[in-house]
């Protein structure tokens, strides 16, 4: 559930605990505190303490050190799933930018489970942090549980709307799916697919057109990225279908039964934006299976073709992450500091490659 990255080199083992360094010195914790602080104490007990550190080799861990009004170096981050590579490359920009400064980065992995998470937060909120950054797993029902850090500096990233008066780093995702949509019609491919990815879904695809009205909603990735597909369908007078619209997980296994799907509807389908790569290698290959031709007959974009295992080279919206891991960062740093940080909507572009193509009756 919970990886220590980069920190562990630092916490060094000992036998003594504080308590123990206080008593062999004559001092009291208090005095022992303002030493480790680097205040001054009396030269006397300056000279105890040294020599009992000398002779027990004793070193004091990130929470011995961390007294009221200092840092301890460390900021945490929480996100849904570190292997996912969406998440992996965010933290990698993350651990980056705080190498910079210095920063160590205390990661903890919700497992896509919104139990998890809770039990995460808990465990930060014992924790010694700076700040946190926190990716949640796209719903509020555990905000709450953040009262633990009580005036802990926080980023939200990777979301919208979570927390009022936090900052949020996300991407334009109404206008990735807007790009798309809008570069599909043009391609003559007017039976548009939308494969809405979740952790753990807030509603079927006969109601996300009216969920995406809900402000409930704007927590959500994939319905952000809808929403841009509804405009663009309304921008060219083409009727929305929900038979067009799956929701599904991020597996490969999300993508195959999202594509069986579709064909199970005789949806006609000869476009489809899909939410990650996974998800798409998964949906390509059984429309494959089916006698589909890509992009002939259905044309594919997806969102941050970042993977190396896949048969296509995917037409993307592209998204910038490890920038989105640096700004995450950089605000925290700011708040840390007693600096106003403000919400960043970071742009988003349409690469072509592969994976379209001008429909052809």
């Amino acid at each position: 559930m919970l990886y220590i990255l980069q920190v562990m080199s630092i916490i060094e083992k000992h036998t003594h605990s504080i308590k123990d360094i206080a008593r062999l010195s004559g001092v009291s914790t208090a005095t022992l505190s303002r030493y480790f602080n680097g205040q001054s104490i009396r030269k006397n007990n300056e000279e105890k303490v040294k020599r009992v550190l000398e002779e027990t080799g004793y070193r004091p861990s990130i929470a011995a050190r961390f007294m009221k009004g200092s840092s301890s170096g460390v900021i945490g981050l929480i996100v849904p799933e570190m292997n996912h590579p969406f998440f992996a490359m965010i933290a990698e920009g993350i651990m980056q930018e705080a190498r910079k400064n210095g920063q160590l980065v205390l990661c903890g992995t919700s497992e896509g489970s919104v139990e998890v998470e809770r039990q995460v937060i808990n465990r930060f909120s014992q924790s010694i942090l700076d700040g946190l950054i926190y990716i949640p797993v796209a719903k509020a029902e555990n905000i709450p549980a953040l009262e633990s850090f009580r005036n802990l500096p926080l980023v939200i990233t990777a979301r919208r709307n979570i927390i009022p008066g936090v900052p949020h780093i996300y991407h334009d995702g109404e206008k990735g799916g807007y790009l798309s949509t809008k570069y599909l019609i043009q391609l003559g491919r007017l039976r548009i697919g939308f494969i809405a990815s979740f952790w753990d879904a807030p509603c079927s695809h006969e109601e996300l057109l009216d969920f995406a009205t809900k402000p409930a909603s704007y927590t959500f990735s994939s319905i952000e990225r809808f929403r841009g597909y509804i405009k663009a369908l309304n921008e060219f007078d083409i009727p929305f279908d929900p038979d067009l619209v799956v929701v599904t997980g991020y597996e490969h296994k999300s993508g195959v039964d999202a594509a069986s799907s579709l064909i199970g509807r005789f949806s006609s389908c000869n476009g489809i934006i899909v939410m990650t790569q996974a998800v798409a290698n998964g949906c390509a290959a059984q429309f494959k299976r089916q006698g589909y031709k890509i992009p002939e007959d259905l044309s594919m974009i997806i969102f941050d073709a970042n993977e190396s295992k896949a048969d296509y080279t995917f037409t993307s919206i592209e998204l910038h992450l490890l920038k989105m891991g640096e700004e995450s960062v950089k605000e925290l740093n700011m708040l840390m500091q007693g600096e106003p940080a403000e919400d960043i909507c970071l742009d988003v572009e349409l690469c072509v490659r592969d994976t379209t193509a001008i429909l052809r009756l």
